[in-house]
């Protein structure tokens, strides 16, 4: 079996590629992740983070990606398809899903979170039981805020969440896109 949303993998934007990850990728994306300024900006991504913590990831978003209710893709810009730059990933309870994303630190400030997550939110949408999406980022994260903000989202509120990274509980800012929203914002 797999999940609805597996037939539509790998997705391709202008730069980059959206694709199931493989064990193949768990030594860059133990370096990536396990980098103190990426890692801390991520919940639940203890530092150090080990090939370890990164292979046994790969294996639980390999199972998980086949059961319907979530999907993580590695991100790997076109021209190297097989070199992970991060991961995009969106889980889904009933009529919402929570999507979330990290890119590594020498990919920051390319465009590459919005061009990514532009494409896992036009794939979450075609279901058409998901009716929001959820998100957020750290209050001392403000680039991920800007990609949420200029993909749509809009702030809901704050609460306070746990950063393994940082051993601490961390405040929030929480973001939805509802389908209304998005559909109001796409260009016809």
């Amino acid at each position: 079996m797999t999940g609805p949303f597996l037939p539509h993998v790998p997705l391709t934007t202008r730069r980059l590629v959206l694709r199931q990850p493989t064990f193949d990728d768990v030594p860059r994306l133990a370096r990536l992740a396990g980098d103190k300024d990426v890692a801390r900006m991520l919940a639940v991504v203890p530092h150090p983070y080990t090939e370890a913590h990164a292979s046994a990831f790969i294996g639980d978003v390999l199972a998980s990606n086949l059961t319907g209710d979530s999907l993580a893709l590695a991100v790997a810009r076109a021209k190297e398809p097989h070199a992970l730059v991060g991961f995009v990933s969106f889980s889904r309870q009933d009529d919402t899903a929570t999507i979330g994303w990290w890119f590594g630190k020498p990919f920051w400030g390319k465009g590459f979170a919005t061009e990514a997550v532009r494409a896992m939110i036009a794939l979450a949408f075609r279901d058409p039981e998901i009716q929001r999406l959820e998100a957020g980022a750290f209050a001392d994260n403000p680039a991920s805020l800007r990609v949420q903000e200029k993909l749509g989202f809009r702030r809901t509120g704050e609460s306070v969440k746990a950063s393994a990274a940082r051993g601490a509980d961390v405040p929030h800012v929480d973001m939805i896109l509802t389908r209304e929203d998005h559909e109001a914002a796409a260009p016809h």
